[in-house]
This record gives structure tokens, sequence and C-alpha cells, in this order.
């Protein structure tokens, strides 16, 4: 796994708005280092583990936020 990058503070609080918010996310993400994967989800948390930042959704995805490259409201 490679080194987590932390993301910008900007991101971080625009993705706490869409959590508080219960907004639907169209979101692009990088998968297994190589692959791009696009979902439309809704974040359940933030939360952060051994230094990492991740996102889960309400389906219980975990997505690590230095692999996220997009996500805007659908």
């Amino acid at each position: 796994m490679d080194k987590y990058q932390k993301v910008s503070c900007d991101f971080y609080d625009q993705l706490e708005a869409f959590a508080t918010q219960k907004k639907e996310l169209s979101i692009s993400y990088w998968a297994n280092d190589s692959l791009i994967t696009n979902d439309i989800i809704t974040i359940k948390t933030l939360e952060t583990k051994n230094k990492e930042e991740f996102l889960i959704t309400t389906s219980g995805l975990r997505i690590r936020l230095d692999k996220i490259m997009t996500a805007v409201e659908v």
C-alpha cells in the first residue's frame, strides 16, 4: 500500500459538509491503485485510522481520501 498523502483542509471540510447534509455525490476515485471507479454515494462518516483519513459510505464502502479524484453533488 502506498503512503497516505494528506488532503487539503478545504476538501476535508467540503466532505464533512456533504456528510452533515446527507448529500448524494458522484465520486471518482482510484481503486486498487490503477482502476478509476465512478459511483453515486452518500457519506455516512469520515474517520482517521493509523494517520490515514477515510470516507465511509452509507453502504459500507470505505475510500481513502487521497484516492478521491472528484466528489460533486448530484
